[in-house]
Order: C-alpha cells, then sequence, then structure tokens
C-alpha cells in the first residue's frame, strides 16, 4: 500500500474527475489521501468529498500562510468554532498551515501568530499537522525551539507531523527533528534535475519520510507540467527506491507505516 499524505482533491483542476482520479489512485496501489485544507472555505467541501470514500479520503483543517484573511485572529476563531461544530467530520491533521516568504515578507508576525495558535491547537486536540515551510526554515526553527516545544513539553506533548513537501537541507530537518516528531514529505521535487531533495532522502532515510504529491501541482518527472493526481505517489516511490537501492515493496511498507502511525491508521488499513 501507498499513502498519499498531502493533495488538494477540491481543487478545480478536479472540477469533472475526481472520482477517476480516487479510481486511478487505486489502480496504482495508492489506497490512502490526505486531503490538505487551505482555509475555512474548504473544510466542508473536503469533508463531503472525504465522505463518499471513508476508507480512502480523510480530511484535515487549517489556514494556509497565503490564505490568511486581513483579520487573520478572527479567522483562525471562525476555523475552531467551524471543526467544533461539526464533530462529525474525522480530522486526521491540523493543515496545511506554516509559513511562506517565497513572495512577501510584510505578513510575518500574522504569519507566526496563526502558525503558533494552530500548532498549539493540534498539540491540545493530539493531532499531526501538515507544515508548509517555503524560504522560512529558519524562521520556524527558532519558533519551533523557542516557543512550540516549550508549550508542548509543559503539557507532557510531542509535536509531530510532516515537513511538507521539505526543501530545508539535511542539517535543517535533522534540527526540527530534535523538537518533535517530524517526518519529510517527498514528492515530485525529488525528480527533478538540480533538485537537493535526493541529499536529504540520502541522510535521513526511510525512517523518516513519507510520500505525498501536493496534487495538482508538482508533478514528477515523466509528467512535470501536468496534471498531478494521486497515483503518481506511486511513481515518487520508484524514485526513492532507485535513490536508495532498495526495493519498491521496501519504501512502500516503510512510507505507509510512517503515515499510519502518525495518522492513527490501523494495520488493517481501516482507520
Amino acid at each position: 500500500m501507498i499513502i498519499d499524505t498531502h493533495c488538494h482533491l477540491i481543487d478545480k483542476a478536479f472540477s469533472t474527475d475526481v472520482d477517476e482520479v480516487v479510481l486511478r489512485a487505486g489502480q496504482a496501489n495508492v489506497q490512502k489521501m490526505i486531503l490538505a485544507c487551505c482555509d475555512e472555505t474548504e473544510f466542508l467541501p473536503i469533508a463531503a468529498l472525504c465522505s463518499k470514500y471513508p476508507d480512502r479520503l480523510f480530511p484535515t483543517i487549517g489556514i494556509h500562510p497565503e490564505n490568511m484573511a486581513q483579520d487573520v485572529r478572527q479567522q483562525f476563531e471562525q476555523l475552531q468554532a467551524l471543526k467544533n461544530g461539526h464533530p462529525e467530520v474525522p480530522v486526521c491533521a491540523i493543515g496545511e498551515i506554516g509559513l511562506d516568504l517565497y513572495w512577501d515578507r510584510t505578513r510575518l508576525s500574522d504569519q507566526l501568530w496563526v502558525l503558533e495558535q494552530q500548532v498549539i491547537w493540534a498539540v491540545e486536540e493530539d493531532l499531526p499537522v501538515l507544515l508548509h515551510i517555503r524560504n522560512a526554515m529558519d524562521e520556524f526553527l527558532v519558533l519551533l525551539e523557542q516557543k512550540l516545544y516549550p508549550v508542548a513539553k509543559a503539557a507532557g506533548k510531542e509535536i509531530r507531523g510532516i515537513l511538507h513537501c521539505y526543501s530545508g537541507t539535511a542539517e535543517q530537518a535533522a534540527r526540527a527533528m530534535q523538537f518533535g516528531h517530524f517526518l519529510l514529505g517527498i514528492g515530485g521535487t525529488l525528480t527533478y534535475k538540480k533538485s537537493q531533495v535526493p541529499d536529504v532522502v540520502r541522510a535521513v532515510g526511510l525512517s523518516r519520510i513519507v510520500l505525498e504529491t501536493d496534487a495538482p501541482y508538482l508533478a514528477p518527472v515523466p509528467y512535470r507540467g501536468r496534471r498531478n493526481e494521486p497515483a503518481y505517489t506511486s511513481v515518487t516511490c520508484q524514485a526513492v527506491a532507485e535513490l536508495l537501492s532498495v526495493p519498491v515493496p521496501e519504501v512502500e511498507q516503510a512510507t505507509s507505516g510512517n503515515a499510519s502511525a502518525l495518522f492513527g491508521f490501523r494495520p488493517n488499513n481501516a482507520q
């Protein structure tokens, strides 16, 4: 079994054929998919789609740094109220949350505030986090070490989650792993020329990675430039196997085991 730990199946790119996309994923042995939520408007559509495939699709809830409202504090309160108002939705993570300084740094304080609140919320709810950290790994590490880790430790809990579409260094990954149970989300960028992801995967090994697509974005070679979809997680799985010179089933077992432990999936493949 392969698990796609991060995809966006309610994106308009899938508006006409999402059921076929889910079918193709199964045919490629991708049996479970985590649907990342970027703001309060996405939560109920994600929940509705997941309800059609309760053993295949799993919902999350969160505010992406690029989807912050002008009043992010009010937005976060609305998000919490939305989750509390729908206890029947089996949320498996808080995400997609994080820091993104690629385009703009002017709202860094808001990004830091809402990330801190959402990670603390995840710790309180005993849920993992899906972390989007782009051009901001150093800022994230400072927040993690100085604020998030002490809060979790005081509560007797551990921050756990996935550093989605990981683009930092092996050294930064090792530093993060000292302050929480973090796995690295490995997707299509592994197959790109000039990518540093292969070096990171070699450094951390199978025990600390999971597979993902970020579909419809970041399709792996040979599909780069086209719409990505969960079935292509199998392509990344093959690429990891070749990189580490191990059999594909070993990569499947290790990465699906890592993801299952994180999200609480049972060995019999049911949640």
